[in-house]
């Protein structure tokens, strides 16, 4: 039957389920091919399934419009709001509510009681009636209960539903870990000859003396991406503005300790405000810091071959990259580029001519190529873009250091990333600093390769990791 659009009421359950959305496509399917299934209305023209289509026959300017009545009672109203609407497509938040209706409301038995309790099976039954998969279900209900602020970066397209779950998972990991990290057991090593680990902020670092750090190599932890459940980190403030702030804190610490000759690595990734828009901090913070004095050398492009996992809804490229900024004081710094140059990927003997200039002369008529150029026997200077497909980043890695009890950082770097870094800047007997140490790979190629290592880390639980990690290395060469 056809009812007036102006008599036709949304209800308000439904606003409480879905948010506001474009009907921009439908505006253009219904004025094409007109409306294929009718508006699902109560008998007092409550609708309970087509109200994204009738924003759009407003649009339209259409006056009446053809209508189902389903004679639904009021304590059934949200149930069948759920199961009309498993057509639309939906975010994370939007299918959490529909899991939580449904809990509410699917029970064994009938009366005032609702049979006094639940269906045992009643995952398994939301996850038919919505098409998800009952570990889905699983996961947003754990997400929502522990680190909720994860459900919107979901929305975006940002994080998946498992990836969110296993951040999740790891943030109560540092959380059910505190105990330890401040009950640190007796054969913990802090003395490790050549490596100095302070447990507080490097916003201070008075520890060290003023031009005494060869090189600088760290990681500041990313804006607004994970908690490390320490009081007073880096990376959780309120606004970008606080947090490059402090950053810079520790960048002006760094600039005192350097060596006049000496370099510094920043490895620093993006991340997404609630508008879905990259926040640019790499690139803020690289221009504070040439505007501080800074010299920038290189911008590097760590590519990562084995990136996380994006949504699949995402309208926008997968992120499998982030930079690398090298930083100098000056252009009279120590750099050796015979540690690090890498091989040919083709005998010179067989591509002499390979990218070089050519040059001709005349003999008797006859045009000779002459070659100038000689490939330098150790090697070619690497390029900026770094490739990463023979490490390993995830939690697989075969070069990561897993601790007692799987105390393990969620955001490490790979050895193999940073060791040019240390060989090209530094010689043996160095001091190297990383002023965010995490779970200490700085120091153990530092200390790998014959130098001193000098490490600020607020989390007590990663200065335990990062000698802990150091002696055990220590050990096995021994």
């Amino acid at each position: 039957m056809k009812i007036s659009v102006k008599h036709l009421q949304s209800c308000p359950i439904n606003s409480e389920i879905y948010k506001e959305s474009d009907v921009s496509d439908l505006v253009s399917s219904i004025s094409e091919v007109g409306l294929l299934q009718p508006i699902i209305v109560t008998p007092n023209n409550l609708i309970i399934s087509g109200h994204r289509r009738i924003k759009a026959i407003l649009t339209l300017g259409w006056e009446m419009v053809e209508c189902e009545v389903k004679d639904i009672s009021e304590d059934e109203l949200a149930v069948h709001i759920v199961l009309y609407n498993q057509s639309r497509l939906k975010v994370a938040t939007e299918m959490l509510r529909e899991i939580k209706v449904l809990y509410e409301n699917l029970w064994v038995g009938v009366g005032n009681n609702k049979g006094g309790g639940r269906n045992p099976n009643i995952r398994s039954v939301i996850s038919q009636k919505l098409g998800i998969s009952s570990g889905s279900i699983q996961k947003l209900l754990f997400i929502e209960a522990h680190q909720p602020e994860l459900l919107k970066i979901i929305d975006i397209g940002d994080m998946t539903i498992n990836g969110a779950y296993l951040e999740t998972k790891r943030q109560l990991n540092f959380i059910s870990l505190s105990d330890y990290a401040y009950e640190r057991k007796k054969d913990i090593p802090l003395n490790i000859e050549n490596l100095n680990i302070y447990n507080k902020s490097s916003e201070d670092m008075s520890e060290v003396k003023n031009d005494s750090v060869q090189t600088i190599v760290t990681s500041p932890p990313y804006y607004k991406k994970r908690s490390y459940q320490v009081e007073g980190q880096i990376g959780m403030e309120n606004t970008l503005e606080e947090y490059l702030s402090r950053l810079m804190d520790v960048m002006r610490e760094c600039k005192r300790v350097l060596r006049k000759d000496g370099s510094m690595f920043l490895v620093i990734g993006d991340s997404y405000d609630e508008n879905g828009s990259l926040r640019q901090v790499p690139h803020r913070v690289s221009l504070s810091m040439s505007d501080d004095g800074w010299v920038l050398r290189n911008t590097l492009v760590w590519h990562k071959t084995n990136a996380k996992p994006e949504n699949g809804k995402i309208k926008r490229w997968g992120v499998s990259y982030e930079f690398i900024f090298f930083f100098t004081l000056g252009m009279d710094y120590s750099f050796n580029m015979d540690k690090i140059r890498q091989p040919f990927t083709q005998d010179f003997s067989t591509a002499l001519t390979s990218g070089t200039p050519r040059h001709h002369k005349t003999n008797d008529s006859i045009s000779i190529r002459q070659h100038t150029y000689v490939r330098h026997p150790m090697g070619k200077v690497p390029k900026d873009f770094i490739e990463d497909d023979v490490l390993i980043t995830t939690l697989n890695q075969t070069d990561k250091f897993v601790p007692e009890k799987n105390l393990e950082h969620s955001a490490i770097f790979p050895e193999k990333i940073i060791k040019p870094f240390i060989l090209a800047t530094s010689k043996e007997g160095d001091t190297i600093l990383d002023c965010f140490l995490g779970s200490g790979t700085t120091a153990k190629v530092s200390l790998d390769n014959g130098r001193k290592c000098i490490g600020y880390e607020i989390s007590p639980v990663f200065v335990d990791t990062s000698y802990q990690r150091c002696s055990e290395l220590k050990y096995m060469e021994n």
